[in-house]
C-alpha cells in the first residue's frame, strides 16, 4: 500500500465533475492506493512534459487523474482530475517542486519562453516595476520559483500580480508575500508572514518532509492508509475540514502559554481556527493526566444561540466522538443561567422588550424637573457606563469614567439623576429580574467567593468576542485558572453589531501581550465583494479588543468574481422579480442563496412577494433544519452572522431602513448617534461578506444614502 496526498486543486477540479464521475475518480484513487500497477488504472508516465514526475491514471474511459510520483518514497500526489484532453493540457504546463528556500511543496504553471523581437521604433517609457526595490535573492527567499523571476520583474500594476496568481504562474505561498510587499509591507514583514520558520536545510527530493511543513499542509493533505483516505475523500467538499493556512494551523495547534487573541476580517477563518483549536485541545489537553495540567472539558462559547448551534453542528464534522464528549458548546447566557440555577439563583433574565420599556418609563418618573435629559440618555448611560463598571452606589457613579459619552455631566448633575438608576435597579429586584450584565457579575462573584464551584474546564474558547462586554470577559477570566491554554479569543471589531461597549481585555484580567495574531486572507468572499463591504466601514475607527486600533491593512481575498450589483427599483414587486431573475440567470440553486433584510417586518413582506411568484422560502430562525432543495433562504441581518451562501441579496436597502432610522435617530446625542450608525454599517458589512460568489444590493423607492 502506498501513501497518497491530495492537493487543494485536486478537490476543486473533482467538484466540477458529475456525481458519477466523482464516484469513479474516488474509486480509482482507492484502487491506486492498494495497487498502483492495477491494469484497470492504466498508470502512465507523461513523457515530454515540463515535469518528469507527472503521471496519469484512468477514472473511466474519458476522465484522467493527474498525479506526481515520488516513487522512492512510495508517495503519490493527486493534483488534478478532468476529461482527457483538458487534464493533459493542464499537466503539460505544470511543475511540482520543493522550493529550495522555503522547503514548501509548490505546484505552478511554467511560463512559455517569449522571443524578444527587436524594437521597430523607440520603446515607450515603461512604468516602474512593482518590486523594483526588492532584490532577486529576497524574492527567492519569499518562495518565488527561480523560473518565475522574469515574470515578477515585468509586473507593473496590481492586475499583473493578480493575473499571475489566477493562472498559477506564482505559487500561492509566494503570492501572499508579493501581495504584502505590493500593499506596503517591508520585506521583513512579508517574510515573517510567509516563512515564519525557515528550514535550516532543504532536501528538494524529500517529499515527505516537505508535506509535513505547515506551508504545504495549507494546500496538501496526506492519506497514508485506507481509513485516512476514506476520511479525506469524505471531507473534500468542505475543504476547511482538511486544509488550514499556516497562520491558522500555528494558532489552532500546540501549547499556548496564556490567553491568545485572534483578530481578522470577515471570511478569514477565525471560527474555523477556533473549532480546530477546540479539536486539538480535546485531543491533547482535555482530561489530561499530565502532572500540573488542569483537567476537564473545553468550553466553546459565543454570543448567540444561533451561532452556538452552527458551531456544534460543524464540530461534529471534524471531531471524533471521544473528542466531542470533551467539548461543551453553549452561548454564554445559556451557560450562566444553567450554572446559577444549580446554585439556587432566584432571578430570571429580563428578555421581554415591552417589560423592559415599562420598567424604564416608571424609573424615568424619578428624573428631576430641572433636567432636560431624555429617557434614551438614561438607558444609554445605564448600558454604557453603569453596568460595564459594576456601579452600585452614588459614590461609585461620581467616580465613574464616562469617556466616549456625548453628554457631559458634572458631579452635581450625577447626584441629581442617580435616583432614576436606583429606581430602575429596585424595579428589577422587585420583579425578580436581572439584566445580562448583572447575571454575569453575580456568577463571577459567586465563583470568586467559592472556588470549589468553578467548573472542571481546561480551556475556554470565545468566538465573536467583539459582541461581548466587560462583565462577560471578567466572568470568562474567572471560569478557568490562568495558565497554559486557558483562553482562546477570536473576534473582529468591524463586525460589532450588538451595541456593546469596546472592551479592553487587559482591564478584565486577561493579559494577551505577546500572544496576539491577525488573520489577513479572506477565503470566503471575492475581492470585489470584500472591497464594497470594506468601503461601507470607511472612516469608522475600530478597536482591537485591548485598547488599541484594529486595521484591515493587508486584508485581501484570493478569489475574484463580478462586482456586486447595486440596483434600485420602483416597487417591492419589481425587487422580488429581480431577485428571482438573478437566481435564474446565474444558474443558482435557491437553497444556496439568501435574501437578507434589516427588519423582521420587511422580511415578511419579501417572503410574501417571493412566494406569490411561486418561489418557496425558508426563513432562518435558528431552530430549523437544513434548507430543503428548491427553497430560498430568508434572514435578518443579525441572523446571518456566521453563515455563508453562494449568493446573497441585501434586499430593501432603502432610505430609512438601511441604516434603520428609528435606531439611529433615537440616540440621545451626536456621539451615540454615530455609534449606532457604525453598528448599522457593521450589519451591512456582515451581510455582504456572507457571499461566496455573488452579492446583490437591491432597494426600491428611495435607495439608502450609502448607495
Amino acid at each position: 500500500m502506498v501513501s497518497v496526498a491530495f492537493s487543494e486543486k485536486y478537490f476543486d477540479s473533482l467538484l466540477k465533475l458529475t456525481p458519477n464521475e466523482q464516484s469513479q475518480a474516488n474509486k480509482a484513487v482507492m484502487l491506486f492506493q492498494q495497487d498502483p500497477q492495477h491494469g484497470g488504472l492504466h498508470y502512465e508516465k507523461l513523457t515530454a512534459y515540463k515535469d518528469g514526475k507527472l503521471r496519469s491514471i484512468r477514472a473511466n474511459q474519458d476522465v484522467r487523474i493527474i498525479l506526481a510520483a515520488a516513487e522512492k518514497e512510495d508517495l503519490y500526489l493527486m493534483l488534478y482530475v478532468d476529461h482527457h484532453e483538458a487534464a493533459y493540457a493542464w499537466a503539460a504546463k505544470r511543475k511540482v517542486e520543493i522550493n529550495p528556500n522555503t522547503g514548501s511543496l509548490q505546484v505552478f504553471t511554467v511560463e512559455e519562453r517569449r522571443e524578444e523581437a527587436a524594437p521597430a521604433q523607440p520603446a515607450a517609457p515603461t512604468l516602474p516595476g512593482l518590486f523594483d526595490a526588492i532584490r532577486d535573492r529576497q524574492l527567492l527567499q519569499l518562495g518565488v520559483p527561480e523560473e518565475a523571476l522574469p515574470l515578477v520583474r515585468r509586473m507593473t500594476i496590481e492586475a499583473d500580480l493578480e493575473s499571475a496568481h489566477h493562472s498559477e504562474q506564482i505559487p500561492a505561498d509566494a503570492y501572499e508575500g508579493l501581495f504584502m510587499l505590493m500593499a506596503g509591507a517591508s520585506f521583513e514583514e512579508a517574510y515573517a508572514e510567509v516563512v515564519p520558520a525557515a528550514p535550516e536545510a532543504v532536501d528538494t527530493e524529500d517529499y515527505a518532509t516537505a508535506l509535513a511543513r505547515p506551508e504545504s499542509q495549507a494546500r496538501f493533505t496526506v492519506a497514508d492508509n485506507e481509513q485516512a483516505l476514506q476520511e479525506v475523500l469524505n471531507q473534500s467538499i468542505e475543504k476547511w475540514r482538511v486544509f488550514l493556512h499556516p497562520a491558522q494551523r500555528r494558532l489552532a495547534e500546540g501549547k499556548k502559554n496564556g490567553p491568545v487573541r485572534v483578530l481578522g476580517g470577515a471570511g478569514t477563518g477565525k471560527t474555523v481556527v477556533a473549532m480546530h483549536r477546540a479539536k486539538w485541545l480535546a485531543e491533547n489537553v482535555a482530561n489530561s493526566a499530565q502532572p500540573g495540567e488542569p483537567q476537564g472539558k473545553v468550553l466553546f462559547t459565543t454570543f448567540t444561540r444561533n451561532l452556538a448551534a452552527d458551531i456544534r453542528q460543524n464540530l461534529n464534522k471534524i471531531c471524533s466522538r471521544q473528542a466531542l464528549e470533551r467539548i461543551e458548546v453553549l452561548n454564554l447566557d445559556a451557560w450562566v443561567v444553567s450554572f446559577l440555577k444549580k446554585q439556587g439563583y432566584d432571578y430570571g433574565l429580563l428578555l421581554d422588550a415591552q417589560q423592559h420599556k415599562r420598567l424604564w418609563e416608571e424609573a424615568y418618573a424619578e428624573k428631576p424637573a430641572t433636567s432636560d435629559l431624555g429617557l434614551a440618555f438614561f438607558q444609554e448611560e445605564w448600558a454604557r457606563v453603569i453596568q460595564p463598571q459594576s456601579i452600585q452606589s452614588l459614590d461609585g457613579y461620581k467616580r465613574a469614567s464616562r469617556i466616549g459619552r456625548g453628554t457631559r455631566l458634572n458631579r452635581q448633575q450625577r447626584l441629581e439623576i442617580w435616583p432614576v438608576f436606583e429606581r430602575f435597579r429596585h424595579l428589577l429586584a422587585s420583579n425578580h429580574l436581572k439584566e445580562t450584565d448583572d447575571v454575569y457579575r453575580d456568577a463571577r462573584e459567586l465563583l470568586e467567593a467559592n472556588p470549589e464551584l468553578r467548573p472542571a474546564l481546561c480551556s475556554v474558547i470565545v468566538d465573536e468576542a467583539q459582541d461581548m462586554g466587560s462583565q462577560a470577559f471578567m466572568l470568562l477570566r474567572a471560569l478557568v485558572p490562568p495558565g497554559p491554554n486557558d483562553l482562546f479569543i477570536v473576534g473582529d471589531g468591524h463586525q460589532r453589531i450588538y451595541g456593546k461597549n469596546k472592551v479592553v481585555l487587559g482591564q478584565c484580567g486577561i493579559d494577551i501581550r505577546g500572544r496576539s495574531a491577525r488573520l489577513k486572507v479572506n477565503y470566503r468572499t471575492t475581492d470585489e465583494t470584500r472591497k464594497l463591504a470594506v468601503s461601507i466601514l470607511e472612516g469608522v475607527e475600530v478597536d482591537d479588543l485591548d485598547g488599541g486600533q484594529d486595521s484591515q491593512q493587508f486584508y485581501h481575498s484570493l478569489m475574484h468574481g463580478p462586482a456586486p450589483e447595486v440596483r434600485a427599483f420602483d416597487s417591492m414587486e419589481e425587487q422580488a422579480e429581480a431577485i428571482l431573475a438573478a437566481i435564474r440567470d446565474h444558474g443558482l440553486a435557491p437553497e444556496a442563496c439568501c435574501v437578507i433584510a434589516r427588519t423582521h417586518r420587511e422580511l415578511g413582506e419579501l417572503k410574501a412577494a417571493l412566494e406569490s411568484r411561486g418561489q418557496p422560502c425558508h426563513q432562518l430562525d435558528g431552530r430549523s433544519a437544513a434548507t430543503p432543495d428548491g427553497e430560498l433562504n430568508l434572514a435578518t441581518m443579525h441572523r446571518v452572522k456566521g453563515l455563508e451562501f453562494d449568493a446573497v441579496f441585501v434586499a430593501s436597502a432603502n432610505r430609512g431602513l438601511v441604516p434603520l432610522a428609528p435606531v439611529v435617530n433615537s440616540a440621545a446625542d451626536a456621539v451615540t448617534r454615530r455609534q449606532r450608525e457604525n453598528e448599522e454599517r457593521a450589519l451591512l458589512y456582515v451581510s455582504l461578506t456572507r457571499a461566496r460568489k455573488l452579492a446583490f444590493v437591491f432597494g426600491y423607492g428611495q435607495m439608502s444614502e450609502w448607495f
